[in-house]
């Protein structure tokens, strides 16, 4: 019989050595439950996208007095051109409440604008939130004329295009284009001196 088999007797003065192990089962469980805790409780964003209306095929015709630029230079700083005035440095977080000014001012100038406007402050008052949005969207597609052009350096870094962007869209604007262009400053654009 060898020295390691159970049933053999122990020779006196040598110990039998007992091999003690860690049992890792529960350790597993609980690695398993949290994965299926944090699986469960977690809230996933979701991708956002742009909705993007494509305009009619052919040239579409814009006054040059609806038209706002705002350039991106490339490092980043921002500029706003309306119609063909002097361009000016406007920061990326005033963008959207310049645009909603500059767009009101829009629908005030096209036919019917006023009294369309004084018809959305009605309902504001009344706070006919579903009549509201839906007024809303309507001035916004069909009666404001105004177009936002985003022209961006392409040297620029890609994050200062996206939060002009999301500040144009928070604006409510329905209709941006983006524009890539060479190594010019925005200063220099026509007309900027």
């Amino acid at each position: 019989m060898a020295g390691g088999d159970v049933g053999a007797p122990r020779e006196k003065g040598k110990k039998r050595r007992v091999r003690l192990g860690n049992d890792l089962t529960p350790m597993v469980d609980i690695a398993f439950l949290l994965v299926i805790f944090f699986m469960t409780t977690t809230v996933f964003r979701e991708p956002q996208a742009i909705e993007v209306s494509l305009p009619p095929k052919g040239t579409v015709l814009t006054a040059q007095s609806n038209v706002i630029t705002i350039f991106i230079d490339s490092l980043g700083l921002t500029t706003k051109q309306l119609s063909d005035e002097k361009p000016s440095p406007i920061s990326i977080d005033s963008i959207e409440s310049y645009l909603r000014v500059e767009e009101r001012k829009n629908i005030e100038k096209q036919p019917g604008g006023p009294e369309f406007l004084a018809q959305f402050e009605q309902l504001r008052a009344r706070k006919s939130l579903d009549s509201l949005d839906k007024f809303e969207k309507f001035l916004k597609r069909k009666v404001s004329k105004l177009v936002v052009l985003v022209d961006v350096n392409q040297k620029s870094l890609y994050q200062h295009m996206v939060k002009v962007i999301d500040e144009v869209q928070a604006s409510g604007i329905v209709r941006f284009s983006i524009i890539p262009h060479e190594e010019k400053s925005a200063m220099t654009k026509p007309g900027g001196g």
